[in-house]
């Protein structure tokens, strides 16, 4: 469980978050911290801290972007006055998802982003029945950000803090498969 929290975490820290694949607006550099809460985790909210600059936002978003735009057969994103909608029909093995995500806020000192994701199909991959095994259709996912200003302490460039002293830097990242 803790795995699959884990990589829902570094795929919301990077895109910024499960919208990879689209073009949202570069996030100010500096440090940022995220709360991301998934109404079907029976666990408090994830809170990560990021270090960011131009380059390591935009390797961050590369690197989950790609598999997204393998696994997608729609993205579609449009503004709605102030907020950003963001569409997806997707498949990870023989399960297919629909999103839909709203972001409102800006880049550069806190946005929201609200997903909506409904899933189907018979067969899900392990780290999706692993997550969810009484095969959860619906999920709701809320993630909060916010611009905490220069970055602090040893933090450089890329560091992602996940808590409990697990820091790891997107330049050691390897680039994400896509799942089985």
């Amino acid at each position: 469980m803790f795995r699959t929290v884990l990589i829902a975490a570094l795929a919301a820290a990077a895109t910024p978050a499960f919208s990879a694949g689209f073009d949202l607006p570069p996030r100010k550099p500096g440090q940022w911290e995220m709360s991301i809460q998934v109404d079907t985790a029976a666990m408090p909210p994830q809170v990560i801290r990021m270090c960011l600059d131009a380059d390591t936002d935009k390797m961050l978003n590369n690197k989950f972007g790609g598999m997204a735009s393998q696994m997608c057969s729609r993205q579609e994103q449009k503004k709605d006055g102030d907020a950003i909608i963001l569409e997806s029909d997707c498949r990870v093995g023989d399960m297919t998802t629909t999103s839909r995500t709203i972001v409102t806020g800006d880049f550069n000192s806190a946005y929201t982003m609200k997903s909506d994701v409904q899933m189907g199909g018979s067969n899900a991959t392990r780290g999706v029945q692993a997550a969810a095994p009484k095969g959860v259709t619906s999920q709701q996912t809320t993630i909060s950000a916010k611009y905490a200003g220069e970055c602090v302490g040893d933090m450089k460039p890329g560091d992602i803090d996940l808590g409990g002293g697990r820091i790891m830097n997107v330049r050691d990242m390897p680039d994400p498969q896509p799942m089985q």
